[in-house]
């Protein structure tokens, strides 16, 4: 009788086993495929793919603008995308002009190249955020659904 026993237990321990290194097996292709998922619909939401749909010309999906300043007038920076057609770029009252350290519209220049991040607000692109400079963050060269920045 006890080897009997012995014999269910081993064979209680073997379908264990295997029950749970096939959960586990299960648990992480699930977990993988989420993820995948969930990768597809961030970059959906940002508008992945093409730069300017969703935007005026060099856009980043109606949320980002890039190119090099060409007029400044008040609170509103003009500048020219790669495509060379223009935009105006207005900043947000609670926006902010970034050029490695915080800074202020003052800190934009004409012929300086900017990244405006933000949203299309009729002819005007309200932005919540200016980067002077490279174009380092959201709206980058080679950044998904963003116009590559001018050579």
């Amino acid at each position: 009788m006890s080897r009997e026993r012995i014999i269910w237990a081993i064979a209680l321990l073997v379908v264990a086993g295997v029950g749970f290194f096939g959960g586990q097996r299960v648990g992480i292709t699930m977990g993988q495929q989420e993820r995948a998922q969930a990768s597809q619909q961030f970059f959906a939401n940002r508008g992945g793919g093409q730069g300017g749909q969703g935007g005026q010309g060099g856009g980043f999906a109606g949320r980002g603008v890039n190119g090099t300043v060409s007029a400044i007038n008040g609170n509103t920076v003009t500048i020219t995308v790669r495509d060379g057609s223009t935009t105006s770029v207005q900043l947000a009252p609670d926006g902010k002009v970034r050029k490695q350290v915080d800074g202020q519209l003052t800190d934009i220049h004409t012929g300086d190249r900017i990244t405006a991040i933000g949203a299309q607000s009729g002819d005007v692109f309200q932005a919540t955020t200016i980067q002077v400079g490279g174009f380092g963050g959201p709206g980058a060269a080679g950044a998904p659904g963003t116009t590559p920045a001018q050579p």
